[in-house]
């Protein structure tokens, strides 16, 4: 009976090892499933991030071109004042782009369907901590600081002095203008004060689109090591 009952006791205890090893391969297992689904979910996360960034820069780059012109249209204006030059049709298009900025919208529905889910999923610290400074703080700094203040200056100054002075008109479903008395402008104090804050916040504003460009172009490079691994 001692011999059998030894003997039963180590099958039970053989049984109940193998249920144990059994349960850890399962939970292993579920655990491994439950890891690669997060790191499917985290990979499509990032990859429709890096989509969004590489679609904004563009935009980005687009909008500087066109503010960067504009900086250059108003050298324009102020090299006929300097010199002393008479009004040439030129200065249409520059004085047609006095009211004129492209503002930044950088694409965010990535971001948001990330929020939604949960910031935890992405699982480089450093990265996650990137990219929300981006998105939080970059983009809204460029907004705030930048294209506010662009609006606030253009309401304020900008506008009540050229629908004072400046007449708008079309050609070719392209807008212009000309001032109502060039001459008189020439020697307009006001004038001269408007236009250099408006070529002085446009350059600041350059500035602002370039330091976040930057910072899309570190977070693209970042973003394809992490989901390369």
């Amino acid at each position: 009976m001692e011999n059998k009952t030894g003997k039963y006791l180590k099958y039970t205890f053989c049984e109940i090892v193998l249920v144990v090893i059994g349960i850890l391969i399962a939970l292993s297992i579920n655990n491994w499933n439950e890891g690669r689904k997060l790191r499917n979910q985290e990979f499509k996360i990032l990859t429709e991030i890096r989509s969004n960034l590489e679609t904004t820069l563009e935009i980005f780059e687009s909008d500087t071109l066109f503010n960067l012109k504009t900086i250059q249209q108003f050298n324009k204006i102020k090299r006929y004042i300097i010199e002393d030059l008479p009004y040439n049709k030129e200065l249409d298009s520059a004085f047609g782009k006095l009211s004129n900025w492209a503002s930044p919208y950088p694409i965010l529905t990535a971001y948001k369907t990330l929020q939604t889910k949960g910031l935890d999923i992405i699982s480089n610290e450093k990265l996650r901590s990137d990219i929300v400074n981006l998105y939080e703080f970059e983009y809204d700094r460029l907004r705030s600081d930048n294209d506010q203040a662009e609006w606030v200056l253009m309401q304020t100054v900008v506008y009540p002095f050229l629908s004072k002075h400046v007449r708008t008109f079309k050609e070719n479903s392209k807008s212009y203008a000309k001032p109502n008395d060039f001459e008189s402008m020439k020697k307009n104090d006001e004038f001269l004060n408007i236009l250099e804050m408006i070529i002085s916040h446009r350059e600041s504003g350059l500035r602002a689109y370039k330091s976040v460009m930057n910072s899309i172009i570190k977070q693209i490079s970042m973003i394809d090591i992490d989901i390369s691994i």
